[in-house]
């Protein structure tokens, strides 16, 4: 067995998709986990009025987004009580739904139903989404990868706008189901100094709610315009920060994020790393991107540029999701996948910065390839 079996695995059905038997998706929505869309449809086609799962389970613990594909070779099936996948030629191994947390049936106490302000993203990431809007679309200059708005009208099944008393409810209720070990909180694009203040207030209910003190998680921002502005986001008490770059390379930066790129500049965001890194402290900053749009050789240089920073990276695997521009393109083969995110994780792991899993770790995206480079590492 290749020891990177499951790695490749994880980046052959993200890139190809996966579908499941009737069979199969029995209990999803009720017993299992389902997708709630709080942020991008990640799927390869929308499913309006299915209940697919959010993410499973491989044998090695690995955490694989669901991205439905009916022509995909990959599926999931119902074999003597178990979840199989194959690929229609030979069984692969076996997969496991994630049991869907009980906070997902509770209402707030002002009767909001918990699960459409906070999700759980993989195995133990709190996930809010505190702004599904993004201002880029209604000029036409959104990403070409991004399908927010879409996303937010083909299935309207989160609240658009979350009350920060109900997101610190929430926030308790999944804390105390024992299942949630970090918070990942973002919205679309914001006037940061507005961004700040609802940061500031939602971070102050979690706290209070969950009786926390620091929040382990990571908050993903608009970049901060100065240091004083990073200082603000950390006495939120949230314990780390990340950006999303989305491009290393400037000139593709600027193609497929029109509107960001015009706003935010490729400096403005490595200047807020750089501040970042130095109030939360090396590994607890992020540099967030979108892998597979651009050249291997520009995004490993941003991998080790962003670690000689002393922060660290999460690369999502793009796929050509519906509603966006790129819809119906194709991303790279899955091999270009795993030889890309591997030399990633030699970079990162050369670099000795501190992983910051406490924040943010392989259980938490099953739509990421690096945590799970690095875990073949021994990096946990």
């Amino acid at each position: 067995m290749s020891e990177h079996k499951y790695l490749g695995l994880k980046a052959e059905l993200l890139t190809e998709g996966v579908w499941a038997t009737p069979d199969a998706l029995k209990g999803v929505g009720s017993e299992y986990k389902e997708q709630n869309h709080g942020l991008f449809g990640w799927d390869f086609e929308d499913h309006v009025g299915i209940s697919l799962p959010d993410d499973f389970l491989l044998p090695d613990g690995t955490v694989v987004q669901f991205r439905k594909k009916s022509r995909s070779p990959y599926r999931v099936i119902v074999d003597k009580d178990d979840l199989i996948l194959t690929n229609g030629k030979e069984n692969i191994c076996e997969v496991k739904w994630f049991k869907r947390p009980a906070y997902y049936s509770l209402q707030t106490s002002s009767h909001n139903a918990m699960v459409k302000i906070g999700q759980i993203g993989g195995q133990d990431c709190l996930f809010f989404c505190y702004q599904n809007y993004c201002s880029h679309f209604s000029k036409k200059e959104e990403c070409l990868f991004c399908n927010l708005v879409s996303t937010s009208k083909t299935y309207n099944s989160v609240l658009k706008k979350k009350d920060t008393e109900d997101i610190g409810e929430v926030a308790k209720a999944a804390f105390a189901e024992g299942m949630v070990k970090h918070v990942l909180l973002t919205g679309g694009c914001f006037n940061h100094e507005k961004e700040i203040g609802l940061v500031g207030e939602i971070l102050k209910s979690i706290r209070k709610h969950a009786s926390l003190d620091r929040v382990p998680g990571t908050i993903l921002p608009s970049p901060a315009k100065s240091i004083d502005d990073v200082k603000k986001y950390y006495d939120t008490g949230i314990k780390a920060i990340g950006f999303s770059m989305e491009i290393w390379d400037k000139k593709l930066y600027e193609a497929i994020c029109p509107g960001k790129s015009k706003s935010v500049s490729h400096e403005a965001f490595i200047n807020s790393i750089r501040c970042a890194v130095k109030i939360f402290g090396a590994g607890n900053v992020y540099g967030v991107f979108v892998m597979g749009l651009e050249p291997k050789q520009t995004f490993l240089e941003g991998v080790r540029e962003i670690t000689e920073l002393g922060a660290n990276v999460v690369p999502f695997v793009w796929s050509p999701n519906p509603g966006s521009k790129l819809q119906g393109h194709r991303p790279p083969t899955s091999a270009w996948f795993v030889e890309t995110v591997l030399e990633a994780a030699d970079i990162v792991d050369d670099a000795n910065i501190p992983p910051g899993t406490k924040n943010h770790c392989y259980k938490c995206d099953g739509n990421s390839l690096l945590h799970d480079a690095l875990r073949l590492k021994g990096v946990e």
